[in-house]
């Protein structure tokens, strides 16, 4: 296992969910939030780990903490949702890497940290309605 490319599979997954999302969310809201940005990233997450042979859940970390600084950058509430999304996607990638050691299924491991990711976004989708 090459012990320092989760930096880069953590990079690289975040530059292209950020370019995938950016354009689907340019044209379809608050679904893509919940349902769609979710896939690609535990897609990407995953992918490049695996691509670049290196630890699922520590590219999840990086790319946790790629997002959390541009969300700390951002001002306002910026350093809590930074936090919140380097926790999150360490809790993703943690899954994703369990799934992955027991399964050796990549599909299963993105598919259920799809659906932890995708739970959490609907949870902060509704709590941020109210």
């Amino acid at each position: 296992m090459n012990q320092l490319a989760f930096i880069p599979a953590g990079v690289l997954a975040a530059a292209a969910s950020w370019l995938v999302n950016g354009l689907l969310l340019s044209r379809t809201g608050a679904l893509t939030v919940v349902y769609v940005a979710p896939v690609v990233e535990e897609a990407a997450k995953t992918t490049f780990a695996l691509l670049l042979g290196t630890s699922i859940p520590r590219a999840h970390f990086i790319f946790g903490l790629v997002e959390g600084v541009w969300e700390a950058a951002r001002g306002g509430r910026g350093w809590a949702a930074g936090l919140v999304s380097l926790a999150s996607h360490t809790a993703f990638g943690l899954a994703a890497g369990w799934l992955y050691r027991l399964t050796t299924s990549a599909l299963l491991a993105v598919a259920g940290a799809y659906l932890l990711h995708m739970g959490w976004n609907k949870l902060v989708v509704n709590l941020s309605r109210n």
